[in-house]
């Protein structure tokens, strides 16, 4: 008999959201290793997507409760206002939310995914439920149907919930975090098992919440960055007279924390060579750098496309001389692993990281020589100095050797995660 999975994932394929992708490729990857694997989800399906791994039929897609006509009513009577007056209330109607909406915004999804799953299981039940988040709602649906089907169920963090870097910058109240904390607690205690990205934020599930934590990291997904149809940039000349140096940045931007500036400063230390410099920003454009950009005085050297689809983030980075990851610089964000690391590592160009030092992100790049971390501007300063002489001498930067993602794909890890759920499904009536 075929193990049964049931996947509880709230954003999930055809979505291009990065979160999508864990789950997604378990899904898939599950279904080759001849698993029995439902999936339920928010995410609605689209005809025109491409195949999500597994048949639609197996695939459960609850719609969240509708927002509150009278909120929404507020919101658009709102934006009819000065742009001040907008600002203002959707900040204070962000603050309120985030005080009574609890775990998350996304509480309104918790009900109808239950109920609509049991109504069309048909009898299906899984061996075990793995649920990935955020959001932290996710977790209380994963809870209610191992409650009601008597099944184990695992915990995946892509990123960690109350103990999280991502948790304290959005103002909640001391009574709020109390109760998130508690919240949080008292659903691991049913859990089977967590898993997350890194060995340090495992650690940090161990040492807080006393429950069995495993390390499943992302992988590089072995789809390549850009298709056949439309092929990347042609070749440089061989020993261009005056080369320009492209570094590309893709995704969100962070004050206070995933800040550009070291680099863009380091690009005003340049002198004329700034203008050979080309420092791409493809992601939500909320201002970081922009304003970044604005300091450092280096307009000329900057290309903000704003947000751009999949598919074109995949190019611009094949596209890129030099791949840009910006983390937080402080030794709490030692156990991130962003996502977006492995398309980097993917697209075979080195990358340029800044952020804390010892990191683990940090000390891949440095074991498999993928490129420099740095956050000194003139140390950044210097290594687009020998970059751009090694684009001068040779008309290219050289691509990363195949040997630096070896271990590091997708299906590497994922094969250590059936492991893990085939051991949670063994405690079942225990």
């Amino acid at each position: 008999m075929r193990p049964r999975l049931l996947i509880i994932a709230y954003v999930f394929p055809p979505s291009e959201s990065v979160g999508a992708r864990r789950p997604g490729e378990l899904a898939r990857f599950a279904a080759d290793q001849q698993w029995d694997v439902r999936v339920l989800t928010a995410t609605p399906a689209d005809s025109d997507a491409p195949d999500a791994g597994i048949p639609e039929g197996r695939i459960v897609r609850a719609a969240p409760v509708p927002r509150s006509a009278q909120l929404v009513s507020s919101v658009r009577r709102a934006e009819a206002r000065s742009r001040v007056g907008r600002r203002r209330l959707l900040t204070a109607l962000g603050a309120i939310g985030r005080e009574v909406l609890i775990p998350d915004a996304c509480v309104n999804w918790v009900v109808p995914a239950v109920r609509q799953f049991l109504r069309t299981r048909d009898g299906w039940r899984p061996d075990v439920i793995m649920v990935t988040g955020p959001p932290a709602s996710a977790y209380l649906v994963a809870a209610r149907l191992a409650r009601r089907l008597n099944v184990p169920w695992v915990a995946d963090y892509r990123d960690l919930w109350t103990v999280g870097n991502d948790y304290w910058p959005y103002g909640r109240t001391p009574v709020r975090r109390a109760i998130d904390h508690r919240l949080e607690r008292r659903l691991l205690r049913s859990a089977s098992s967590c898993v997350t990205i890194s060995e340090p934020l495992a650690e940090i599930m161990r040492s807080t919440f006393g429950i069995d934590t495993k390390v499943v990291m992302n992988g590089i997904d072995r789809q390549p960055a850009v298709t056949a149809e439309e092929p990347t940039s042609p070749p440089a000349p061989a020993a261009p007279a005056s080369s320009t140096l492209t570094l590309t940045h893709t995704g969100r931007l962070n004050p206070g924390k995933r800040d550009p500036s070291p680099l863009l400063d380091a690009v005003a230390l340049l002198g004329p060579d700034a203008r050979r410099v080309n420092i791409v920003f493809a992601g939500e454009d909320n201002g970081v750098a922009q304003a970044a950009t604005e300091r450092a005085g280096v307009a000329d050297s900057v290309t903000n496309l704003g947000e751009v689809s999949a598919e074109k983030s995949w190019r611009v980075q094949a596209e890129a001389d030099v791949l840009v990851l910006v983390m937080w610089n402080d030794p709490r964000d030692a156990g991130t692993m962003p996502g977006k690391f492995f398309d980097y590592l993917r697209a075979r160009r080195p990358i340029l990281m800044l952020g804390h030092p010892n990191g683990i992100v940090a000390d891949i790049i440095r074991s498999r020589n993928a490129g420099a971390v740095l956050s000194d501007p003139h140390q950044i300063a210097d290594q687009l100095r020998t970059w751009l002489a090694e684009k001068d001498r040779t008309g290219r930067i050289a691509e990363l050797p195949a040997s630096t993602m070896d271990g590091l794909y997708r299906e590497d890890q994922l094969a250590r995660y059936l492991e893990i759920l085939t051991d949670a499904a063994a405690t079942r009536g225990r």
